[in-house]
């Protein structure tokens, strides 16, 4: 969209020289949207009478603009393309409603007969009909239309309803059950809406006791897209619904998108949750790993002390002296068993041993002292 670079002294001059209406012309904006834009850069503007006094050459007190303002002075207008109705500061569902109602091959108009109506149309009118027989049986498997109006209502809801799904199916979206086999659901970019028309009653209560209200139609109609707390309904009033499809169809379109959105939101989320719990899981592993590492050190080195601790024991046992000056036989013998288990606790030398095992020295080294109380019952 192509734009214009403006002070707020030509600002001031332009919205003191052209009147609003044209300024909308030549802009793409609202009233309200020059208004703000107006506030914003401190810019006054004419009041309702002053174009009337101008008019008729009357006095008019012109408010002067202030010199002083601690921003950027530099505005960007968007000028209006020829026959672009949009306004950039619209919501987004104006917007799209415009878009749509910019379409000229789209169609909005709801004819009062039925013209090549399209094939949900079909079945909802042949259903319809067929309630009427005395031997009629539901048939679950054909897509109908939901309607719920009084028989007088009837054939305005179904052309409502034709209109509305030919201006869905020309804006490329469609129908489908859902994965419960419900529907048919109106299907906009991958996103379902359930969608019915009823006709609006007035609760009327009864004069007497015991008896409860009845329900009177009013012939006002209401279409519902999507259902329970998220539902959203368009009621018949100053504006019919039969003009409303475009905005109607614009709700639906912005609501997928949105719901796009959130659904891509949540997808990364899903990945940046599984990356974290992979990386915690790694983590975790690497963790275990190095504790059971750690854990056999210790235990490495608990034999190593212990070792030491029995070698310290032989030697002092070597360094006795003998009562008869002479070591027997089976002391020595004993000081080389001793030496030989000493070796085999010890991780460094871990001599080999004919009947003790690695369970063994787990054994040695986490024995529990025994209690020299009493038996306790």
């Amino acid at each position: 969209m192509e734009t214009i670079e403006l002070t707020r002294k030509e600002l001031y001059h332009i919205v003191w020289s052209t009147t609003l209406s044209k300024l909308t012309q030549q802009y793409a904006y609202t009233n309200d949207g020059i208004k703000k834009i107006c506030k914003q850069y401190e810019v006054p503007m004419p009041d309702g009478s002053y174009w009337s006094k101008l008019k008729f050459n009357k006095k008019f007190k012109k408010e002067k603009l202030n010199p002083v303002f601690n921003s950027v002075d530099k505005i960007i207008l968007a000028i209006r393309e020829e026959g672009n109705p949009i306004n950039i500061d619209n919501t987004p569902l104006t917007i799209r409603t415009k878009e749509i109602e910019s379409d000229p091959k789209a169609p909005l108009i709801v004819p009062e007969k039925l013209t090549k109506p399209d094939i949900l149309i079909q079945n909802t009118k042949s259903y319809h009909q067929s309630r009427k027989n005395k031997d009629f049986v539901r048939n679950d498997k054909l897509d109908i239309v939901h309607i719920y109006v009084e028989e007088a209502n009837y054939n305005r809801a179904l052309n409502i309803m034709d209109s509305f799904i030919k201006l869905l199916r020309h804006r490329g979206h469609s129908f489908r059950r859902d994965r419960n086999n419900y529907g048919p659901k109106i299907v906009a970019y991958d996103v379902e809406f359930s969608w019915n028309i009823r006709e609006k009653t007035k609760r009327i209560l009864s004069d007497k006791i015991y008896e409860t209200a009845t329900y009177i139609p009013t012939g006002i109609l209401i279409l519902q897209i999507g259902e329970s707390f998220r539902a959203k309904e368009w009621v018949d009033g100053a504006t019919k619904l039969e003009n409303r499809l475009s905005k109607v169809v614009a709700k639906i379109e912005l609501d997928a998108l949105k719901e796009l959105e959130w659904r891509e939101e949540c997808r990364i989320h899903r990945i940046q949750e599984a990356e974290k719990e992979k990386l915690r899981k790694e983590f975790q592993a690497k963790r275990d790993i190095e504790l059971l590492n750690t854990k056999d050190l210790f235990k490495l080195a608990e034999y190593h002390n212990k070792a030491n601790i029995i070698r310290d024991y032989i030697s002092r046992i070597e360094n006795q002296e003998p009562d008869n000056n002479q070591e027997s036989t089976e002391l020595i013998e004993w000081i080389k068993w001793a030496k030989d288990k000493a070796d085999w606790l010890d991780p460094l030398v871990n001599k080999n041993d004919e009947l003790l095992n690695e369970k063994d020295k787990e054994d040695f080294t986490n024995q529990k002292q025994t209690s020299n109380s009493f038996y306790r019952y």
